[in-house]
């Protein structure tokens, strides 16, 4: 079912949640079309909380952890949707749904 702009969206914490997911595609898009990036390059996160050697990844590294890391978060969404009853058509696998052919 397609997400449409109005009183389709829900309301509260979700849409500020969705709002950083498309935001996110946007930038990984914008970085995977540009040329000149230079995906061997070594970056280094500046978290207090991550342990120093988690800390360095190259950008490909870091583009891969975003893509993962997302999926993770949508399959804790599913859970929390399926556990508070709601019925779930969708069962998260790629192979299922209909937006590819």
């Amino acid at each position: 079912m397609p997400i449409t702009a109005g009183k389709d969206l829900p309301s509260g914490p979700l849409v500020a949640l969705f709002g950083v997911h498309v935001l996110a595609a946007q930038i990984c898009r914008s970085l995977l079309a540009d040329p000149r990036q230079d995906w061997t390059e070594t970056l280094t996160l500046e978290y207090d909380w991550l342990p120093s050697h988690a800390r360095i990844g190259s950008r490909r590294k870091l583009m891969a952890h975003g893509l993962f890391h997302s999926q993770r978060h949508w399959a804790q969404l599913a859970t929390l949707v399926r556990n508070a009853g709601f019925p779930a058509e969708f069962h998260g696998d790629l192979l299922f749904s209909p937006a590819l052919k």
